[in-house]
């Protein structure tokens, strides 16, 4: 076992048992690996059910995921309760959420994609209410995010030679949707609400985890998150439902005076369009980097995504010819 583990032993031992001798690293069990630095330990030797994270300090601050967690708890979000926590050390230890998240259940067939979206929309709708200080998505950040696609996955993961051609399409796109995000209402954002982060506890009760990246930002960003997962495929017509559902909600506030179904839906793609250009870097980045080579099969998906709100937008149809030209001959993505 690793130097943080044996660290970690000795800190539960000491925090949570109240003991002198430190924890045998075999006692520990990895419960996941998710795409940051942190990782998550249950303890064989710990009765309560509980959930240890690692996240060293210099890669994975804990303030902000705590400051978070305290603004959801407050709001009466389903979060994780904090048993202990050492910010020094990066360590913490958390109510255990089992491991039964949606994408599983979907993909085991115990329960229907669609029947959960209803409930899952009225937790987007108060999520989007929570208070607190928490960043703002500003445009800065929506293009840092959007510059993750030409570097890692054009560049490193595809070593395409990007020229000028490309870099005048790419440069009127990102300021297209980054002025699509912007002009919509700003709420609180979780960032990465999706299939892999929404829990089933005992009682079909739904847990929130992963939500330490919360900001201040774009209306539709959780909505497209939820309905264009980037590991769960829903039917266009189910997702359209959802998004005139989740318009009704919303269509009365003043930063979409004027605006209609239609155009709610194009934000809604738009947003769809930032999140998976910005995902599909991560995923390659995670690959050659980080050595996750496992994330390389959801690129599929969040490709034939952004094939198909470029094939419908107009003003993204420069750069999907481009895509057509230069990436459409390496992806498993059907021809529109």
């Amino acid at each position: 076992m690793d130097v943080r583990v044996r660290a970690l032993g000795a800190w539960v031992a000491s925090s949570v048992l109240n003991s002198d001798e430190p924890l045998h690293p075999g006692t520990f069990s990895p419960v996941s690996d998710d795409a940051s630095f942190r990782r998550y330990f249950r303890c064989a030797a710990v009765s309560k059910p509980m959930v240890f994270m690692d996240a060293p300090p210099d890669k994975e601050p804990l303030a902000q995921f705590l400051y978070v967690t305290e603004q959801l708890r407050r709001a009466g979000q389903p979060v994780p309760e904090v048993f202990a926590v050492d910010e020094a050390l990066g360590f913490l230890a958390l109510s255990d959420f089992g491991d039964q998240n949606l994408f599983d259940l979907y993909a085991g067939g115990s329960i229907k994609p669609g029947d959960l979206l209803p409930d899952l929309l009225l937790r987007l709708e108060s999520l989007a209410r929570v208070e607190g200080t928490f960043p703002d998505y500003s445009s800065a950040m929506l293009q840092a995010e959007l510059a993750l696609f030409p570097e890692w996955y054009l560049q490193r993961l595809l070593n395409i030679e990007l020229d000028e051609e490309f870099w005048t399409v790419w440069a009127s796109l990102t300021a297209f949707l980054t002025e699509s995000a912007v002009r919509q209402p700003q709420v609180f954002v979780h960032r990465d609400f999706h299939s892999r982060n929404i829990m089933m506890l005992p009682g079909t009760t739904l847990g929130l985890i992963d939500y330490q990246d919360a900001v201040v930002g774009p209306l539709t960003y959780d909505l497209v998150s939820l309905l264009k997962d980037c590991y769960w495929r829903f039917d266009r017509a189910l997702v359209m439902s959802q998004v005139a559902a989740y318009f009704d909600v919303w269509k009365k506030h003043p930063d979409l005076e004027g605006m209609d179904f239609r155009g709610f839906l194009k934000a809604f793609d738009l947003m769809g369009l930032q999140r998976h250009l910005k995902c599909a870097g991560i995923f390659a980045r995670l690959c050659l980097r980080d050595r996750k080579s496992r994330y390389l099969s959801d690129i599929p998906l969040v490709m034939a995504y952004v094939f198909e709100v470029c094939s419908e937008q107009d003003e993204c149809s420069g750069f999907f010819q481009w895509l057509q030209q230069y990436v459409q001959p390496r992806l498993e993505v059907p021809r529109l």
